[in-house]
């Protein structure tokens, strides 16, 4: 299966550098609205539903707390930020 990504409003920006290194990943406003216009707000229940519908073809890139504890209840493909993060620099803390 081949995976894409999508991210929350909040990570627009990295979505075309994450392309830039070859990975498929998308706005939740390119994906869900077919348009790059952040400013209106898509509800967390929404994006999860999508996610949902998915059928884990595509993982959300989260930073918003609330919709990663939607994902995170409902067993849905994501990856939050401060995650991801944290375990990068414990991983590559120095003792």
């Amino acid at each position: 299966m081949f995976m894409r990504y999508m991210t929350d409003a909040n990570l627009a920006d990295i979505a075309p550098e994450l392309r830039e290194k070859g990975i498929d990943c998308q706005t939740c406003h390119k994906l869900m609205r077919n348009n790059e216009t952040s400013q209106v707000s898509i509800p967390d229940g929404e994006v999860a539903q999508f996610i949902r519908e998915a059928q884990g073809a595509i993982t959300l890139i989260v930073m918003d707390h609330d919709l990663a504890e939607h994902c995170k209840f409902g067993k849905l493909p994501h990856i939050r930020v401060q995650d991801a993060v944290a375990d990068y620099i414990l991983r590559n803390r120095v003792h």
